[in-house]
């Protein structure tokens, strides 16, 4: 009886486990063969489709194929394609896997891997259709690859994509577009990518950094239709204006935001090119019409918006003005209705010109000046700008000034004052062309006085520019990026002026050392800008 019993038990212990999968004569598969014959079974299907991908089961794609469309592990399943790496026999299932708006974000990921050619039309097909919005990203990555020797193919699909509303198939992709066009230089592409500088989502996610260096990389042919979009121009940018305009609405944008914006002022900026200048000193002097009919936060915006934008567009001319815009500078500065920091700024934008061209008429208007509560800000932007050869007239006229407020930013113990005889000792510790001198400033402790020896050496020539040069270079990567800005931005200014193309190997040095540096990523983005315009150079 009781081996009676114990046979039943034996019986009734083996059904159970055949039941649950196990089984009590077989053993777990280790082969391609026996995994792909548990692919349909709800229990061990899972497995299976994992155990075929370890063991890179080039036969089993077809059987994978076949319970690709019902599977309820379909990005596993895919993983395991990857794994196999078979791409040409995997064709037919990630055509599938593509047209499934489930699988086509983890298809269009093994698609890039693999770059197969036979794939390009199902990859297109994703990104003009609404097959998968989440799957553009990996799509366009995959299509990018795919295309990499011959990417012009791909122009008008890619200006598409950056003008895409943003909201429905992120705005990764728009970027991802917008670099890549960059990338390529595309002509074609740069009154899309003006539009792009204003696009954002409905999160706030913004295109602007993406469109800005796309704008920059393509260099000196987008500058005449940012000049004539960011004047108003429709003889020229007709198109754009419409754009923007059809653009603003769909997305809430408000029609100052990229009529008076900074973004268009700091692109010129980027590209370098003197051709904007008299484009941004007329943008620099524009009226100032605050919105009306709008609640007090979006006033607010405004006026932070102008602020950037006159901030923006002094610093635009420090790379790109010339000394034929400086009488239309000087009637911004002159015409007392301006806005203070209109004027201001406009003063350090002529102070601060290349090669000095505009320190005369800042001397000028200096001594023109009755109102002293304009005239004292003025005694900075000509400290930090001037020159040997017009300082001592301009100490001539300080000391002839009896206005106790301009005695005060040059002669008292504040901060203003401690500046100006920073700033004035590197004139009067160093001769004109002693480089080694300008040198020891730069390095020295006194950020202030090295401020102003970097802005001196874009006066040497020949080996001495060449020595400065080096220790500009040299120099940067010791300042730090969010203690010591203006330090970093004059710096980067004078290596501008100093530099050519053939710098632009450190300039890249010099920017890697930043995306590896904790909280210089702001610097990120200003060296990237500046990297296209030195290699033009």
């Amino acid at each position: 009886m009781t081996r009676t019993f114990n046979v039943f038990l034996l019986v009734c212990i083996c059904t159970v486990f055949t039941i649950a999968g196990a089984g009590c004569k077989k053993g777990t598969p280790t082969t391609c063969k026996g995994w792909a014959k548990l692919l349909k079974s709800p229990v061990k299907g899972r497995d299976a489709i994992k155990n075929l991908g370890e063991l890179r089961c080039k036969e089993s794609l077809s059987a994978l194929e076949e319970v690709f469309p019902s599977s309820q592990y379909k990005d596993q399943l895919l993983q395991s394609v990857h794994a196999i790496n078979a791409p040409l026999e995997s064709v037919s299932l990630l055509k599938k896997a593509l047209a499934d708006p489930e699988a086509a974000v983890q298809a269009a990921a093994v698609v890039e891997d693999f770059a197969i050619p036979e794939l390009r039309q199902p990859l297109l097909d994703v990104l003009t259709s609404d097959v998968s919005y989440k799957a553009r990203e990996n799509a366009l990555k995959a299509l990018i690859k795919l295309d990499g020797g011959n990417l012009k193919q791909d122009e008008d699909l890619l200006i598409a994509l950056v003008r895409n509303d943003p909201n429905l198939q992120g705005i990764q992709v728009n970027a991802l577009a917008a670099r890549t066009l960059g990338e390529m230089k595309s002509v074609k592409a740069i009154p899309s990518l003006i539009v792009g500088l204003f696009m954002r989502t409905q999160r706030g996610e913004a295109m602007y950094t993406h469109a800005r260096k796309a704008l920059t990389a393509i260099g000196k042919p987008a500058v005449t239709m940012l000049v004539a979009t960011l004047a108003g121009d429709k003889n020229v940018a007709a198109k754009v204006i419409e754009d923007l305009s059809t653009a603003g609405k769909k997305l809430g944008i408000y029609e100052w935001q990229w009529q008076d914006g900074p973004e268009m002022v700091q692109v010129l900026g980027d590209l370098r090119d003197t051709a904007a200048a008299a484009a941004l000193v007329a943008n620099l002097g524009k009226a100032l019409n605050p919105p009306t009919g709008v609640d007090d936060r979006v006033t607010r915006s405004w006026q932070i918006a102008q602020q950037n934008r006159i901030t923006m567009g002094m610093m635009a001319l420090w790379n790109v003005g010339t000394a034929e815009v400086v009488p239309a500078m000087k009637a911004i500065i002159e015409n007392q209705s301006n806005d203070a920091k209109q004027r201001l700024d406009t003063a350090s934008a002529m102070a601060m010109l290349p090669g000095f061209v505009g320190i005369d008429a800042a001397l000028q208007i200096f001594q023109g000046t009755k109102l002293e509560t304009f005239k004292a800000p003025l005694v900075k932007p000509i400290i930090l700008g001037i020159d040997w050869k017009r300082f001592p007239t301009f100490m001539k006229l300080l000391k002839a000034d009896k206005s106790s407020l301009v005695k005060e930013r040059f002669l008292g113990e504040e901060a203003d004052a401690l500046e100006f005889q920073a700033m004035a000792s590197v004139l009067t510790d160093c001769k004109e062309g002693d480089v080694d001198c300008l040198i020891a400033k730069l390095k020295g402790d006194n950020l202030i006085a090295a401020e102003k020896a970097a802005i001196l050496m874009t006066t040497l020539t020949g080996d001495a520019a060449a020595k400065a040069l080096k220790a500009l270079l040299a120099r940067y990567t010791t300042i730090d990026p969010v203690q010591a800005v203006d330090m970093r931005r004059f710096v980067m200014l004078a290596i501008w002026r100093l530099g050519d193309k053939t710098s632009v190997p450190e300039v890249k040095a010099l920017l890697k050392a930043d995306k590896d540096r904790k909280g210089a990523g702001y610097w990120v983005d200003e060296l990237e800008t500046l990297v296209p315009a030195m290699a033009a150079k």
